[in-house]
């Protein structure tokens, strides 16, 4: 664990740890957890299973919430493990994506238990593909002539589009690369788009003062567009 997010990640085991004894699961997942972490970008994803879960639990977190609060925007998620026994269908794109890459710092493991049913995925991946597709013609609509914004917007979706890749890898039975560089040329070519539309953009994601052209943006929506698409036409018993 880099020293930046265990600044925020330890306190708050801490503090739970006096709250809760030894009846909790922490798992660390996502970019923290993969090694591709980006400070000031980057959200630190802490999912917190309890043998229990009261109100009275939840009060007695205040301290360790409100100090992860102070360093991190995205607090962490909490369920009790009744919750997440049964959450497979409900968020099967962050199940799968945990299973890519996670480390369990607290209590048992979570995720042997909890099965994902490819359908499930499949369709869940397809809206999400749709609806960030959506959210991008929004934006090139309004921000067209000015790229300071278009790299904005397409840096700012380019973290959730990477999970939706790794989803896709995962439905397909295919290797999921831990590096977003080769986790992008391995998706362009099981799905069958160009690489270059996506790579442009994943490349500048530590870039905070990136500008991308509207050519290099129509193309980022292009293989958005094609993501969707493909699953959409996709059949599992195929695969």
């Amino acid at each position: 664990m880099r020293e930046t997010v265990a600044r925020v990640v330890e306190p708050f085991l801490t503090e739970a740890d006096s709250a809760l004894g030894s009846g909790y699961s922490a798992v660390l997942y996502g970019s923290a957890a993969r090694g591709d972490f980006i400070p000031g970008r980057s959200n630190i994803n802490l999912m917190v299973v309890l043998d229990q879960l009261t109100p009275a639990i939840l009060r007695s977190l205040g301290r360790a919430f409100s100090g992860w609060r102070k360093a991190s925007p995205e607090p962490p998620l909490v369920l009790s493990r009744t919750e997440w026994e049964r959450a497979s269908d409900a968020f099967p794109i962050e199940i799968t994506d945990m299973r890519t890459s996670y480390q369990v710092l607290r209590g048992p493991d979570p995720l042997p238990g909890v099965q994902v049913d490819p359908s499930d995925l499949r369709t869940d991946l397809e809206r999400e593909f749709r609806g960030k597709l959506l959210r991008l013609r929004q934006g090139y609509a309004t921000y067209a002539p000015d790229p300071a914004a278009l790299g904005a917007l397409a840096l700012q979706s380019a973290a959730t589009i990477l999970v939706l890749l790794r989803g896709v890898l995962s439905l397909l039975g295919k290797p999921v690369p831990r590096d977003s560089l080769e986790l992008a040329v391995a998706a362009a070519a099981a799905i069958g788009f160009e690489g270059e539309d996506l790579l442009h953009v994943v490349r500048h994601r530590v870039d905070r003062e990136w500008r991308c052209g509207a050519p290099e943006f129509e193309n980022y929506m292009k293989a958005v567009e094609h993501s969707a698409r493909f699953l959409d036409q996709l059949q599992l018993g195929d695969q």
